[in-house]
């Protein structure tokens, strides 16, 4: 697809392209986040590897160096990540780098047998799927506190017409539903979904959704 060019109506000329960057972050063609996850452990390597000097510097207390590594290494290599929709195989090169980062610092190689469970523990860090999920759920807070009328929050609650979303329901080990995170879900019975209000002639109203109406929808059967 790259190299196509597009005419548009104006008269210019648009090159088709599998990706490109906006803003600092790579948007794909088919919404993956790989190559801005790449591009992204890149950069932060780059950055870890100028500090070299500031890591090895035993001058340097370790929560200082903690405190650089978060303000700099991290806030560089998860900008955006909150609406990365990252895959397992991401979420472990993310994983990775993060304690590879960090033994360096304690000046620990893979030599030493040291878990990363203990890693973290010196160095006070959390794991990154906790540092993803606290990420994200600060980025919800903000767009459920915009007003209506911003695209984000219209967009949260959006549905395609044709498509329903389908509620996502983690699963413990030996297949029984987790309750982990799901505080205010109506279960069993009819549960609440938040949709765009319809006008007289069933339109629904977009993109001036002022106004939201909290609807009944139909139980779906368990699948357990």
């Amino acid at each position: 697809m790259t190299g196509q060019i597009s005419r548009l109506h104006a008269g210019s000329d648009i090159e088709k392209v599998d990706d490109f960057c906006y803003l600092g972050s790579y948007i794909s063609h088919n919404g993956s986040c790989e190559k801005d996850v790449r591009v992204r452990i890149g950069k932060a390597t780059a950055v870890f590897g100028k500090m070299r000097k500031i890591w090895k510097n035993k001058c340097i207390s370790l929560n200082v160096k903690m405190r650089l590594y978060e303000a700099i290494v991290l806030s560089t290599l998860l900008y955006r990540a909150e609406v990365w929709p990252l895959t397992a195989t991401l979420t472990k090169r993310l994983n990775a780098a993060h304690h590879k980062w960090q033994r360096s610092i304690l000046g620990i190689s893979w030599k030493d047998r040291v878990t990363n469970e203990e890693v973290r523990v010196r160095t006070g860090q959390h794991s990154m799927d906790d540092i993803l999920s606290e990420r994200r759920l600060r980025w919800l807070g903000h767009v459920k506190r915009m007003d209506h009328q911003r695209i984000p929050r219209q967009a949260l609650h959006w549905e395609v017409p044709g498509f329903k979303r389908v509620q996502a329901v983690r699963v413990q080990t030996g297949g029984a539903p987790s309750t982990r995170n799901c505080q205010g879900w109506q279960s069993p019975g009819r549960k609440q979904r938040w949709q765009l209000k319809t006008n007289q002639n069933g339109v629904k109203v977009w993109p001036n959704a002022s106004i939201w109406t909290r609807v009944e929808s139909r139980p779906r059967s368990s699948v357990y």
